[in-house]
């Protein structure tokens, strides 16, 4: 799994002006903004947004569809910015903060639509909620800080169990498939809070 981690120069700033590709060069020119990672990035978290509106509307199953679509779009992002050579702290603060507002619109429409009970929702939000404040109050103090890998493993099961809330809502809320998505959404937030220990003491 790509933590998504820059380093603190980006990419393109250890290669000399001649020796640039194209994506590099609009990169730099750009102040790093203008990059393929982050135009994927944009579209992705679109994509999720409308797949919402589906959702809102009862038709589950476009809206599950979309919101597949747009997060492996967000797979896509690191693994293209690694190709192109376009990497940098911009857009790793980018990417995940398309992340966890693609992650909280989608609770709040889960909220909204009744997809399910209020402590599910509890339970994906909290860590989602906490670890983007600790990590805009250390990065305020001039701290570095970086994606971890229990971190990024507990959104991937985030969004495993909202698509799951979701199938489980289009079947009609069987018993057995519930029940395995909820304990998916309990190693979710386990490991969201060991993320969390982890943004607050700097271990990773």
């Amino acid at each position: 799994m790509s933590l998504h981690r820059a380093s603190k120069k980006p990419d393109w700033e250890s290669i000399p002006a001649a020796e640039q590709t194209s994506f590099q060069r609009i990169a730099a020119n750009s102040g790093g903004v203008l990059t393929p990672a982050n135009l994927i990035t944009v579209i992705g978290f679109a994509i999720v947004i409308y797949g919402l509106t589906f959702i809102m509307s009862g038709h589950y199953w476009i809206g599950l569809l979309l919101l597949a679509f747009g997060r492996l779009l967000d797979i896509a992002d690191g693994l293209v910015a690694e190709g192109t050579g376009t990497k940098s702290h911009l857009g790793e603060i980018f990417d995940a903060a398309a992340d966890k507002i693609g992650t909280l619109l989608t609770i709040l429409v889960f909220v909204v639509a009744g997809i399910t009970s209020w402590w599910v929702i509890a339970a994906l939000v909290i860590p989602q909620i906490i670890i983007p404040l600790v990590i805009l109050y250390k990065k305020q103090k001039g701290i570095a800080v970086h994606p971890t890998r229990p971190g990024k493993v507990s959104m991937a099961l985030t969004w495993v169990g909202i698509v799951g809330l979701l199938v489980v809502k289009a079947f009609g809320d069987p018993v057995a498939l519930a029940t395995g998505i909820y304990v998916i959404i309990g190693l979710s937030l386990l490991l969201g809070l060991y993320a969390l220990w982890q943004y607050s003491t700097g271990r990773d």
